[in-house]
């Protein structure tokens, strides 16, 4: 039997919405410290952080990430049964939208702030 996808939660677009929100106040706080630059700077945090957290994925995190850390979270990993297998891909495909969306976002300021960049540099 598949497991079954989590449950729709209303709140999901609506916190997206105040984020992406936050995010460009950010970045227009950014364009006026900064300009293109500082959009650009602030784009490629927002795509770092989420790249990172897409990798690192439902795994403990800390300072020494050693291959006996690795190593242990795989062996874990391989003993579960089929349920926890389950249970865990349904949380990273939960977390995979709004970790999707922050990449999105992150590009989209990093194309708008060294595209206006290169504008006016160019346009000089």
């Amino acid at each position: 039997m598949d497991p079954q996808p989590p449950p729709s939660r209303p709140e999901g677009p609506i916190l997206a919405a105040i984020c992406g929100g936050v995010l460009f106040g950010f970045a227009a706080l950014a364009w006026q410290a900064a300009g293109g630059i500082g959009v650009g700077i602030l784009g490629l945090l927002v795509l770092f952080i989420a790249v990172r957290f897409d990798l690192e994925g439902n795994r403990p995190i800390g300072p020494e990430m050693t291959p006996g850390l690795y190593a242990s979270q795989f062996r874990g990993d391989a003993r579960a049964d089929h349920a926890e297998k389950a249970a865990s891909r349904s949380i990273l495909k939960a977390r995979a939208g709004p970790t999707q969306l922050a990449m999105l976002l992150g590009v989209l300021l990093i194309v708008i702030g060294f595209g206006a960049l290169f504008l006016t540099e160019t346009s000089r």
